[in-house]
């Protein structure tokens, strides 16, 4: 005699809402406890899979008539990533004093500027109360802002060699992982589907990362051709700003436009000259944000813009600056890997943007 299964009541239901809060709870919690250790380990992460993308795409390019052997393409792909990396290091460090050396001048003209926005200010408006840039700076909290992005900056170049070494170990440890699987996964079936599944995950992730890295390029090289071709200073540094805050949905274009026209405003003393950098840069974005992009990244990057705005507030909460350039990565990354099974598929499809996950 068999008896019928009973539905589960309001408090099954509410002891599995119960579980799910308390495990995000502890996730949270270790997430910013080990945030030290956590960032440059998804970064390492995150560039290791670059390396593997780029390595791919060198072993499509024919030398001698032949493509070259995977360890030969891996090998460039590691050289010329460690070349950008030197060059990145070398804008900033050679940007920090010319950044000083210009200070003085940079504060005249905003005192200057100023100076005009309080005479519009009182005439058109009223308003006799002047703006100074004491109180500027006091409204705006900058120092708050500038010890965000130093404490973010010193994570990343402090842990420069761990990070490397994170590299390093992913990569050997991906040449071991074919022997590891057929130990883990004796049945033959089985192992075939988990080897598609991460083949699928890997392949998916591989092109967002690299599609986002060139993309993230063009928009740095567009801002600093735009600058150099109208003269204002610092061009290499805010091009490498617009290239790593492209990373950032939404507000690395903000950061990506804003400041360039900022510093050509403050170089020059025009408006004008302000607005036309602004103007090339703000079409720039618009253009490879709405055609390029999508073309190119298809579903890869098919996230909800709620769930992007959500991941952005969430990680930049927990890890900061730099939980916010790995926000979106993250993110994608995730929903790759729940579309390809059954049981997470559902919460892939939830955090798309169109229910499409294929």
């Amino acid at each position: 005699m068999t008896t019928a299964a009973h539905p589960a009541g309001p408090g099954s239901n509410l002891f599995s809402v119960a579980t799910s809060l308390i495990i995000l709870t502890i996730t949270v919690y270790f997430l910013v406890l080990g945030k030290d250790v956590l960032i440059p380990l998804v970064l390492g992460i995150f560039i290791a899979y670059l390396l593997v993308a780029l390595s791919h795409v060198l072993e499509r390019v024919k030398l001698g008539g032949k493509p070259p052997p995977g360890w030969l393409a891996l090998t460039l792909a590691i050289v010329l990533f460690l070349l950008f990396l030197t060059a990145m290091v070398q804008v900033i460090a050679g940007n920090v004093t010319d950044a000083v050396d210009a200070a003085p001048l940079y504060q005249s003209r905003l005192e200057a500027l100023l100076a005009q926005v309080n005479s519009l200010l009182a005439s058109v408006f009223n308003r006799h109360e002047a703006l100074t840039l004491t109180t500027i700076v006091q409204q705006f909290d900058l120092s708050t802002a500038v010890g965000k992005f130093a404490s973010a900056l010193q994570i990343v170049v402090g842990n420069t060699f761990e990070i490397l070494l994170y590299v390093i170990f992913v990569l050997l440890e991906q040449r071991a992982f074919d022997h590891k699987l057929s130990a883990m996964v004796p049945e033959p079936a089985r192992e075939k589907r988990l080897r598609a599944i991460l083949g699928e995950i890997g392949r998916r992730t591989e092109k967002y990362v690299l599609i986002k890295t060139v993309i993230s390029l063009i928009i740095g090289l567009i801002t600093y051709v735009t600058l150099v071709a109208v003269g204002i200073d610092f061009a290499a540094f805010l091009g490498l700003l617009a290239f790593l805050a492209n990373y950032i949905p939404y507000l690395g274009s903000a950061v990506g436009i804003a400041f360039p026209a900022t510093i050509a405003v403050l170089q020059t003393g025009e408006w004008s000259l302000g607005a036309v950098v602004m103007g090339v840069l703000l079409a720039t974005h618009a253009l490879i944000g709405n055609v390029l992009e999508p073309r190119l990244m298809g579903r890869s990057l098919n996230l909800s813009p709620l769930l992007m705005i959500v991941a952005l507030a969430g990680w930049g909460s927990i890890w900061g600056v730099a939980g916010m350039l790995l926000s979106v990565p993250l993110m994608v990354m995730t929903m790759i890997t729940l579309a390809q099974f059954p049981k997470t598929r559902p919460i892939a499809v939830f955090m798309s943007e169109n229910g499409e996950v294929n």
